[in-house]
C-alpha cells in the first residue's frame, strides 16, 4: 500500500529558524517522514508578497532553511526538497483556482487582516496568498497538510476551491486533510516564539541561549522565591516540558516552584542546560553540513524538483483533460 502524501513548506523570509520552529513544524516533519511520503517546498514566491523589496536575499535563505532542517533531523533520503518557484505547473493551476473564489472571500482571511495592520500593502500578490496556496497543495496531488492554527483557514480554502472544481468538472484534485501543529509561547509569555517575541535559534552561542533563557517571563506574582508559583501556562515550564530530556527533574522543578521551594534562578539555569543539551547536537551536525558546501543542497533540490515535478505534471495533465484542454 502506497504512502500519503504530505506537502508542507516554508517562506524564505527569516535568517534562521528558531527552536520554535521544531516545536511548530519541524519535529513534526521528522515523526512523518517514515509514514508518509514527504514533499517540502521553500515557498520563494510566497515570500515576496512581504519581502519583495529583499527578493536578492531569498536564495541564500533557501539554502540555510534546507541547512536547518537536515542538521535537526529532517532525511534528504525521505524527504522530497524543492523551490515552489520551479515547479511551473503549480501558476497555471493557480490562475485557474483563481477564477472559483471571489475577493470578498479572500479579503475576509484573517491573516490578510493582521498583515495589513502590520503595516504591509494589500497587493494583488498578499490578497491571492491563499490561492496560491491552494495551488502548491492541489498540485502535489497531498492526502495530508500539516499547518499552524494562523494557516487553518488557507487549507479550508484549498479544501473548498478542490471541492468546487472537482464538482464543476470531474473529481481530479485531491482534497487534502489538515494536520495541527502546535505553537511555542515567546520567551515574553506573548504570541508565539520569534524575533519579536525574543525567540531562541539555532544559529545562537550558548552566551545568547543563556542571557535569553535567564531573561524569560515566569509567574508574575512570585515576588520571593519563598513564595508557592504558578507552573500552568509558566513559559519556563513549558519550554521545560518540550526540551527538557531528564523527565524527574522536571517533575522535582515542579513540585517545589508549586511550594515555594526553588527560585526562578535555578528553575532556568536548569532549562538552558536542557536547552543546550538539544542544540549542541544539531550544531554539530550543521557544522558537518557546512563542509559539503552549498552544492550539496543545490543537488538535493535538483533530485526533488525532478520528482516534484513529476507530480505536479501528472495533476496538470489530468486537469487539461476534464476542462477539455
Amino acid at each position: 500500500m502506497s504512502k500519503k502524501l504530505l506537502v508542507t513548506g516554508d517562506r524564505a523570509s527569516g535568517d534562521s529558524y528558531g527552536i520554535g520552529a521544531y516545536i511548530g513544524s519541524l519535529k513534526n516533519r521528522i515523526e512523518c517522514q517514515d509514514d508518509y511520503e514527504c514533499f517540502i517546498f521553500s515557498a520563494d514566491y510566497h515570500t515576496l508578497t512581504t519581502d519583495i523589496d529583499n527578493a536578492n536575499e531569498i536564495g541564500k535563505k533557501i539554502l540555510e532553511l534546507i541547512k536547518t532542517q537536515i542538521s535537526v533531523g529532517v532525511d534528504p533520503e525521505k524527504v522530497v526538497f524543492y523551490r515552489q518557484s520551479k515547479i511551473v505547473e503549480t501558476f497555471r493551476l493557480h490562475t485557474l483556482l483563481s477564477m472559483l473564489i471571489s475577493m470578498s472571500e479572500l479579503e475576509r482571511q484573517p491573516t490578510l487582516k493582521e498583515k495589513i495592520s502590520q503595516g504591509k500593502r494589500m497587493t494583488y500578490g498578499l490578497v491571492g496568498y491563499p490561492v496560491l496556496m491552494a495551488s502548491d497543495i492541489l498540485i502535489m496531488r497531498a492526502n495530508v497538510v500539516p499547518v499552524g492554527k494562523d494557516q487553518e483557514a488557507h487549507v479550508e480554502i484549498t479544501k473548498e476551491l478542490a471541492e468546487k472544481f472537482n464538482s464543476m468538472f470531474r473529481e481530479v484534485l485531491t482534497v487534502p486533510e489538515k494536520m495541527i501543529n502546535p505553537v511555542l509561547i515567546g520567551l515574553d509569555g506573548k504570541g508565539k516564539s520569534g524575533k519579536s517575541t525574543g525567540g531562541i535559534f539555532f544559529n545562537d552561542t550558548s552566551e545568547e541561549v543563556k542571557k535569553k533563557v535567564m531573561s524569560m517571563y515566569t509567574d508574575p506574582n512570585r515576588i520571593k522565591a519563598t513564595d508557592p508559583g504558578t507552573v500552568k501556562g509558566n513559559p519556563v515550564f513549558i519550554y521545560h516540558d518540550y526540551f527538557n530530556d531528564n523527565l524527574d527533574e522536571v517533575k522535582d522543578l515542579k513540585e517545589r516552584y508549586e511550594k515555594g521551594k526553588v527560585g526562578d534562578v535555578e528553575v532556568k539555569e536548569k532549562l538552558f542546560l536542557a536547552i543546550e543539551r538539544f542544540l549542541n547536537p544539531i550544531r554539530e551536525k550543521r557544522n558537518e553540513i557546512e563542509k559539503l558546501g552549498d552544492e550539496y543542497i543545490f543537488d538535493l533540490l535538483e533530485t526533488g524538483e525532478k520528482r516534484a515535478n513529476e507530480v505536479a505534471e501528472q495533476t496538470m495533465k489530468s486537469v487539461d483533460e476534464v476542462m477539455k484542454f
